[in-house]
C-alpha cells in the first residue's frame, strides 16, 4: 500500500535531497578518496535516489525501497556520527589545543551529517510504518 500523495512527494524529494547532500559531501567536500567512503557513499546515493524517483512516480515497489533506503542511511548515519565523536573526543584529548581544533571541525561535519543521514531516516521508517507492504 502506498503512502498518501503528500507524504510520497514529501518522503520522495527528501530522500533526493539527501542524496545530493551526500554527493556534494563526500565527493566534491572530501579531499581524498577512500574506496570504502566512497563505495558506502555510492550505494547511499544510489538507493536515496531510486526510493525518492519511485516514490515521486508513485510505484508499487516504492514503499519497499524507501524502507531499505531509509534503514541503510540510518546505519551508515548512526555509524558516521559515532566515528566521527569518538575521533574528535580523541582528537581532543591526545592533542590539546592544536586537537580541539580538528575536534570543533569532526562536530560540526557529524552535526551537518545528523540531520540527513540519523533524524530523517528515523523519522521516514516511522512514518512508512504505516503504509505496509502490498500483500501478494
Amino acid at each position: 500500500m502506498l503512502p498518501s500523495r503528500r507524504l510520497a512527494l514529501l518522503i520522495g524529494v527528501a530522500d533526493l535531497l539527501t542524496a545530493a547532500v551526500v554527493t556534494v559531501g563526500v565527493f566534491m567536500g572530501l579531499p581524498a578518496r577512500w574506496a570504502p567512503v566512497d563505495l558506502a557513499a555510492g550505494a547511499l546515493v544510489a538507493m536515496k535516489v531510486g526510493s525518492g524517483v519511485s516514490l515521486l512516480a508513485r510505484a508499487s515497489w516504492a514503499p519497499r525501497l524507501a524502507r531499505v533506503a531509509a534503514a541503510l542511511a540510518l546505519a551508515f548515519g548512526v555509524a558516521l556520527v559515532t566515528t566521527l565523536a569518538l575521533t574528535a573526543s580523541w582528537l581532543s584529548g591526545v592533542y590539546g589545543p592544536v586537537g580541539r581544533s580538528g575536534a570543533l571541525l569532526l562536530t560540526l561535519v557529524a552535526a551537518l551529517a545528523l540531520p540527513y543521514l540519523v533524524v530523517l531516516p528515523a523519522a521516514e521508517l516511522l512514518w512508512l510504518r504505516s503504509a505496509p507492504p502490498k500483500a501478494k
